[in-house]
Parts: C-alpha cells; structure tokens; sequence
C-alpha cells in the first residue's frame, strides 16, 4: 500500500512540474520518472509479481501422504519398468495398520506449474482462476502423486485403510491381490507385484490417469493420432494405453506440456471454467 501511494504521489509531482515547464523541471521529472519505475509495482505479465505457481505446486505436493515425514523413501538403483531410475523413487510407508510400498514419480514443481500454465493458456485462455483450479483438481484426485508402480492405499472419507495396485498411474488389477481390500497384503507380496511385467495386468477398471482424470476416450477425441484406445476391453488396448500414459508423462518431464493433462481439460471446458472439479462425464 505505501508502495502504491509513494507512486500516486510521485506521478501527480511529475505532471505538476511539467505543466509548469522549463529545463529545469523536465531534468527533475525525469529523475522522479526513474523513481517511479524503480519502486512502483511492476504489472504480472512484467515481472511475474501476481502468484508464484511454482511455490503453489510445492505446498500443493505436501499432500500426497505416501512421501510424509514417517515414511522411507529412496532413490533406486536401476530403471522401474522403462521409467529412469533418476525419476524414480520407492517408498515404503504406512496407512493406519497396514504397511504399504510403491515406485513414484519425481516431477519439478516448476515442470507441473508450467504444464497447467500451457493448459490454461491454450484452452481456458482469459478463465479467471484457471491455474487454482486445475491444482485444485490434481492435489484431489491424485495428493500430487503419480505412481509408477506399487500399492497406494487410500482412505477415503473416512473409510478404513484400502488396497489398491497401480501402474502408469492408473488402477490395475493383478492376480494375487485384490483392490479394495483393508487387509495387509505381505510386503514380499506387494514387492513382486510392484515389478511384475504388464502383461500380468488382468485389468484396468477405469483407465483414469493422474496426476488428473484423464480417460483413454478423452485422450483419444483429443489426440486422434496417438492411436489411444477408448475402452480397455483387450489385453493390447491395455497396453496401449499402459504406453501412452508412459510415453507422454515421460515426454511431459522434459517440457511445459502434458498431453494428458491437455486432453482432460479437453473433455471439461465448462465445467472448470466455472471453477469447479468435473466428474468424468462433466462437459
């Protein structure tokens, strides 16, 4: 605020001394000018000044539970499945009673606030709000965490403690183990599980992909030449969409866009656009 009302002040001197003419009052509204420029608030587009997105993203990740300060996570030797071991990290931790492990994905916060800037940019270009809400969507859907591999127990509105096996960041059911369970599933278990081949993969309820919702239906109305899938119905659609989702969030590390991201704001233009959420039929 004082910021503001120095600047006021030193415009309104400024333009008196101009009125009033001479060398002399132009020499001194110069300098006030340079003053003006140095302490006056710089606009957003300028200086960057209006929100750091980077530090929204970085409190936004404390919520993904699986890293929290009670639970062992660590770099890993080699490559996970075909993700680089430099953008790998095991962790072993715990959900009420039951003890959990899962391969996560390292991703910047810089790279994350940069994918939802492009996205809002390129469609919701002008929506007031666009990057609060798409992190917003991501910190509820996914606690920030995308999943290599492994078991991301979850708790949900107060439910007990439940199993559930990921791969490529979405659900997948592999035999052995049953998501949905509250019951331990033996730590040796979870570890074979967590690095069986994808041809093991008996199913993939939803296809839903994180750090968003995007379905394979959306990726593929939105990028038609990926050959994405839209339903999940055989083992290689399956696997396509296991290697899309692999291919572009891979990708994503490496620029200022995902496509996943890209095509779930796709499927919801006017539902975030009014702030909020979308469920996965929303438009």
């Amino acid at each position: 605020m004082r910021r503001r009302v120095f600047s006021i002040v030193l415009a309104t001197t400024v333009f008196a001394w101009l009125r009033a003419g001479g060398m002399l009052a132009i020499c001194l509204a110069i300098v006030l000018v340079t003053l003006l420029a140095t302490f006056a608030p710089w606009p957003p587009a300028m200086a960057g000044a209006a929100e750091d997105h980077a530090g929204q993203v970085r409190s936004a990740l404390k919520s993904g539970y699986v890293r929290n300060p009670s639970s062992q996570c660590s770099p890993v030797d080699s490559d996970i499945l075909g993700w680089p071991k430099a953008a790998v990290e095991k962790c072993s931790y715990r959900g009420g009673t039951l003890s959990g492990l899962a391969y996560l994905l390292i991703i910047k916060p810089e790279r994350i606030a940069a994918w939802i800037e492009t996205a809002c940019a390129t469609y919701l270009s002008g929506t007031s709000g666009c990057f609060k809400t798409l992190l917003s969507c991501a910190r509820s859907n996914s606690g920030m965490m995308f999943a290599i591999s492994g078991n991301v127990m979850e708790d949900m509105d107060g439910a007990p403690w439940t199993n559930y096996l990921f791969r490529n960041g979405m659900t997948v059911t592999l035999p052995g183990a049953k998501n949905g369970s509250t019951t331990q599933i033996p730590m040796e278990q979870q570890a074979q599980l967590a690095l069986a081949p994808d041809s093991s993969i008996a199913r993939i309820p939803s296809g839903v992909t994180r750090l968003w919702r995007t379905l394979p239906h959306q990726y593929a109305a939105a990028f038609p030449g990926d050959g994405a899938p839209t339903t999940l119905a055989t083992p290689q659609a399956r696997q396509a969409w296991l290697d899309i989702a692999k291919a572009q969030t891979l990708a994503a590390l490496e620029a200022n866009r995902n496509r996943l991201l890209e095509a779930y704001v796709a499927a919801h233009p006017k539902t975030l656009a009014r702030g909020r959420c979308p469920a996965d039929d929303a438009p």
